[in-house]
């Protein structure tokens, strides 16, 4: 059996209830990893706008207005919910607060509104050039132009911003085309760069042409945004840690035998009750023990060879380096094509370097870094999509500890042939393995993420189109990358350091620890609760020959090169 490392294979070799209760533990991790994060969320608010082009005179008394440019987008968001008329018809009556506001100022009639703010063009470009704006809305743009021969209406242009279209800040971009068909090919942060430059803010549209902006009126609103929580996903969360709580309930009330979970609890057991099985056999090794002593080949009288310390990956079996580094690799490959995927399909959109990833944060909603092939309208699959990095991350973790937990195991065992110490388990690298873990599955939420938006229509209306999509973010996706590539390179490191004794590798196998467990004092009650070291302790006087075991008298040395080492032979063989 494998002793202080998770195995499957001692599943098949403890009580069947055992068995059932860490199944269940098992099973019930799975949903939590790929719900429990986004059992509560947060949830964004999103206003679509109206954008009007109006000339410098449109909101002074006596200008010419006329409205039925504006009817085209309008007149669909105005109708009255008793008449059921638009704006434009005879006998139109706003009912709505905010709609009727809109048409008076849209009108020229309304100008001292306090809810409709002047700004200046760079405080504009920097209010809207965000992909959901939340606390700003319908939006004024005054141009240099007047009304006259050329513009013989104050209202140049009217158009509509949906807040989960294709890029919608598109619209501020100074290299558009009238039609709109090349403005999701524009940087959006230019306008905000050159007016900050001093440079005028000149726009392209279809109906008004080209026109310098030479300030904005903005209506301002409260920004919205709630917590909210499945149902669904709450019951299944709630569900799934109860019989993890009655199970660990379970495993303390029903199991009262000693448990063997360091490999300081396993040399203390066979200290304690000897294994007879495994006498004879003071130097096995990991290697003998899946070899000659697995097939029950019979064992003999050998000589300690010189073999050099080894190195800590020695006592990883090859199994759980293939698998740790397969699923590893596999992951960090997917997060490479991933990234490659995303910048291409930003760049699109966005400048791609290093400061635009950064400016646009990590785990952050906008209208570029969300998946649109992925856009379901069930909230439960969004969540589920996003946070199967997570349930795969957490495999990963577990194989990765025990990799670690593997080497720390085989260096503490060749300390005990170094010097007499206590029967323990270091726990030097464990708050770093936890703290990688953690920052692992922080980065990782950043980097593939749930994301959730309310959309409002201009009038402030909730529309029946909430974003429910994955979202991803470049620049954690590349610190995820570098963080997991240096675990790896940091699992190649720690791998080839050297044991501090020559020691055999006894790696987590019961076995190989329970060989080297043979005391040759009198009374093996002696040596528990005292500081132990392995080594040659002479010969023994019932056996005529040196003998490797654990022993708290300071007459312990090294193992001799050369020197032959036996015990009793299993079933009366010859001696190791």
């Amino acid at each position: 059996m494998d002793i202080g490392v998770p195995s499957v294979r001692n599943l098949f070799k403890i009580k069947r209830e055992r068995a059932l209760l860490w199944m269940a533990i098992g099973v019930t991790s799975i949903p939590l990893h790929l719900l429990y994060n986004s059992a509560v969320y947060t949830s964004l608010a999103a206003n679509d706008f109206l954008i009007t082009i109006v000339t410098n005179n449109h909101f002074e008394k006596g200008s010419y207005t006329n409205t039925t440019i504006a009817i085209g987008n309008f007149r669909d968001l105005s109708p009255n919910a008793a008449t059921g008329k638009k704006y434009g018809e005879i006998g139109y009556q706003a009912d709505l607060p905010e709609i009727q506001l809109f048409s008076s100022i849209l009108e020229g009639y309304n100008v001292s509104t306090e809810i409709y703010k002047d700004l200046k063009p760079l405080e504009c470009a920097k209010a809207y050039n965000t992909d959901f704006v939340s606390n700003n809305r319908n939006l004024f743009l005054i141009t240099k132009n007047s009304s006259n021969a050329t513009h013989n209406n104050t209202i140049l242009d009217m158009i509509r911003i949906n807040s989960n279209g294709t890029a919608p800040t598109s619209w501020m971009c100074t290299d558009s085309d009238p039609s709109g068909l090349k403005s999701a090919w524009c940087d959006t942060n230019k306008p905000v760069a050159n007016l900050t430059s001093g440079l005028p803010w000149r726009m392209n549209f279809s109906t008004a042409g080209v026109v310098d902006i030479a300030g904005c009126k903005s209506e301002i609103t409260d920004e919205k945004c709630k917590v909210e929580f499945s149902l669904e996903i709450m019951i299944v969360v709630i569900c799934c840690n109860l019989v993890k709580a009655c199970c660990m309930i379970t495993a303390v009330v029903r199991s009262q035998e000693p448990t063997l979970v360091t490999l300081g609890d396993a040399v203390d057991s066979f200290l304690r009750a000897p294994d007879p099985t495994t006498k004879g056999m003071c130097f096995a090794d990991r290697e003998f023990i899946k070899g000659e002593w697995k097939h029950e080949w019979k064992t003999r009288p050998r000589k300690w060879k010189k073999k050099g310390l080894q190195r800590w990956w020695t006592s990883v079996g090859r199994t759980r380096w293939v698998t740790c580094y397969f699923f590893c690799l596999l992951n960090i490959f997917y997060l490479a094509g991933f990234l490659a995927t995303s910048i291409q399909s930003d760049r699109q959109i966005w400048s791609m370097d290093l400061k635009s990833m950064w400016t646009r944060g990590l785990g952050k909603v906008n209208g570029v870094s969300i998946l649109a092939s992925l856009n379901p309208s069930n909230v439960t699959l969004a969540i589920l999509l996003s946070n199967i990095p997570q349930t795969t991350l957490s495999f990963l973790y577990l194989i990765y500890n025990s990799l670690f937990t593997c080497m720390l195991s085989g260096h503490e065992w060749s300390l005990f042939g170094h010097h007499h110490r206590t029967l323990r388990i270091p726990y030097t690298y464990a708050i770093p393995l936890m703290t990688l873990s953690g920052l692992l599955h922080w980065l990782t939420s950043q980097s593939i993420f749930f994301a959730r938006v309310d959309i409002s229509d201009p009038f402030g209306r909730d529309t029946l189109e909430p974003i429910n999509a994955v979202g991803y973010s470049c620049i954690a996706i590349i610190f995820a990358l570098l963080l997991g590539i240096l675990a790896l390179i940091s699992a190649v490191g720690m791998g080839y350091r050297q044991f501090a004794s020559e020691i055999t590798t006894a790696g987590s196998f019961s076995a190989a620890i329970s060989a080297a467990c043979h005391t040759s004092e009198v009374e093996p009650e002696e040596i528990l609760g005292r500081k132990v070291r392995w080594g040659d302790v002479g010969i023994m006087s019932d056996l005529g020959v040196r003998h490797l075991t654990f022993s708290s008298e300071e007459g312990v040395g090294k193992p001799v090169i050369g020197e032959v080492y036996a015990g009793i032979g299993r079933g009366g063989s010859d001696c190791l």
